[in-house]
């Protein structure tokens, strides 16, 4: 059977027979000849993200902005699989590609989420020591925005949440266990929160 699979957020996580997307900027450097050797010499980029170009990896990677609506027609996927993404979206942007998630997916479809663990990252927090919580909670160090987190989940908000969306079935899973396709392949973050939602 050929199953029709989008991966959502991917950076250079790219997983063959699956419909790989991101908004990174790397998608449009690598479609210009030389960009990416010129940006490696001027040490804008390192020497193993210059390797990915070199590799074809961004070439393989659709622009996908997920605060929008998706750019395909109702129905369409089969499995849906997006890892420590949702963090990164702030709540109305994160409810809306839950919602074309849901949209997109066929009946029987299997949405798995992949998120830092609320619960987890509140239990280790040192009241001693709130700075290393702060950091990873906001991902304060990076510069760009859309790098920073913006909100978090725990397994009750995500039944929640895609319970109201309409998904019909939502559990808490284990790493690399699961109904998706190809979950022993794509998990990757095995200190994570991992939610799957059938519609």
């Amino acid at each position: 059977m050929n199953y029709k699979n989008l991966h959502i957020g991917c950076l250079d996580q790219v997983f063959p027979g699956w419909i790989n997307t991101d908004i990174t900027p790397h998608i449009y450097v690598s479609k210009v000849p030389g960009l990416p050797w010129f940006l490696y010499k001027l040490k804008k980029i390192s020497p193993e993200r210059y390797q990915q170009y070199e590799k074809g990896i961004f070439r393989q990677i659709k622009y996908l902005n997920v605060s929008q609506k998706f750019p395909w027609s109702d129905d369409t996927f089969d499995n849906v699989y997006t890892s420590h993404m949702l963090e990164h979206l702030y709540p109305e942007e994160g409810l809306n590609c839950i919602s074309e998630v849901f949209r997109v997916l066929k009946k029987g479809g299997v949405f798995r989420i992949v998120v830092p663990d609320l619960d987890l990252m509140i239990d280790n927090y040192n009241s001693n020591e709130p700075e290393p919580f702060l950091a990873e909670f906001f991902e304060a160090t990076q510069r760009r925005d859309s790098n920073q987190h913006h909100w978090h989940y725990n397994e009750k908000l995500f039944h929640k949440i895609l319970s109201e969306v309409g998904f019909s079935k939502v559990h808490r899973c284990e790493y690399k266990k699961g109904q998706i396709l190809d979950v022993e392949k794509i998990d990757q973050r095995p200190e994570s929160l991992f939610i799957e939602a059938i519609k």
